[in-house]
């Protein structure tokens, strides 16, 4: 295992009880990406290092996923390359204990160029998946991964709260991704009602090693430019607010919610803010590459809020205040994982 994503394995084993996973098999659709990926690591760690003894089963739509290539031949681990949009689960033979649900499109450029998918993979997928792990196992935990996004319509006044109220507009150029997670948290309630054990977790800014060489968000982006030009160009001028947070404190925060979380619906995020100029700015300094802000507009930057704010109270009175990584500390993480893994290599 890669030694950046073992040292955070190591984090979060230390900060957070999953000692409910011995024995147990869980399911981790979308597991090609950011979260998903770190969350099979994690699993296979525990495996290795913890003899947990855990089935994995792991999904993406990738039949070559690079995310996920070193864990294909692993004890343990079975992985399905489908599509969840067109998937059968009746040929799905599996009982689940815990499910994390990760499919979709988190990056802006690709869930505005596919709506229809978009919307489809956060409800009917969603449904059809946790339908047929409760049918199996009446008992079976899930969560599903929405996103701050929800509460993209809302005024930035306050930081947003699991309460609120949401504000949606069809002509907005992100409705499928935000109405797509609404639905999804609904159908989420839908399945309490039925008695099961599922809940929703609104995640924002979640960064740290393990994406993908193809990822297009903001970060990736930024540090790909800083490695291939000689100055990083912004498309604005960076002034917009964001509170990333660390894949670790992230993922500790989702298994509390999996296995003890009482609400249906929990933010993730993080409490330290940056704006996107500042965080150019620290990854110029690693890569000792100039910052140049920008004029340039385009979908994906106009589209975006302007500053991303949620509350973590809920969260916290149930499972105490968290000891974040700090963005300095995450970052310089971040940033020699992606120097090990797309420079080294390439030497």
């Amino acid at each position: 295992m890669n030694k950046f994503i073992k040292g955070i394995c190591d984090r979060v084993f230390k900060n957070c009880d999953v000692s409910e996973f011995k024995n147990k098999t869980i399911l981790i659709t979308g597991a090609n990406g950011l979260i998903g990926g770190f969350i099979a690591d994690f699993l296979h760690y525990l495996n290795t290092n913890h003899d947990y003894n855990i089935k994995i089963i792991l999904t993406s739509l990738s039949k070559n996923p690079e995310r996920l290539s070193h864990l294909l031949n692993k004890n343990n681990v079975i992985y399905i390359s489908k599509n969840l949009v067109k998937y059968d689960w009746s040929d799905f033979k599996y009982s689940v204990d815990y499910c994390l649900y990760c499919a979709g499109y988190a990056q802006p450029s690709k869930f505005l160029s596919n709506p229809s998918e978009t919307f489809s993979l956060n409800n009917e997928s969603l449904y059809c998946t946790f339908n047929n792990i409760f049918s199996n196992n009446k008992h079976a935990k899930s969560v599903f991964i929405s996103s701050s996004e929800v509460y993209a319509l809302n005024e930035n006044v306050k930081a947003h709260e699991e309460t609120d109220e949401l504000n949606v507009s069809l002509n907005h150029k992100r409705i499928s991704y935000i109405l797509g997670k609404i639905t999804g948290e609904h159908t989420i309630n839908i399945m309490r009602d039925l008695g099961y054990e599922a809940k929703s977790t609104r995640v924002s800014l979640c960064y740290g090693p393990g994406h993908t060489s193809s990822d297009s968000r903001v970060m990736s982006d930024l540090t790909k430019k800083a490695m291939k030009n000689d100055v990083i160009d912004l498309f604005d001028d960076g002034s917009s607010f964001r509170k990333y947070q660390h894949i670790s404190d992230c993922c500790v925060m989702l298994f509390n919610i999996l296995i003890r979380g009482k609400h249906s619906v929990y933010n993730i995020g993080g409490k330290e803010e940056t704006t996107i100029y500042d965080l150019a700015k620290i990854i110029g300094n690693k890569f000792k590459k100039k910052v140049k802000k920008g004029k340039v507009n385009n979908d994906v930057i106009t589209s975006a809020p302007k500053k991303v704010w949620v509350s973590l109270d809920r969260y916290e009175q149930e499972f105490g205040v968290s000891d974040f990584m700090s963005l300095e500390d995450g970052m310089d993480n971040y940033l020699n994982w992606f120097i090990n893994k797309f420079v080294k290599q390439k030497d």
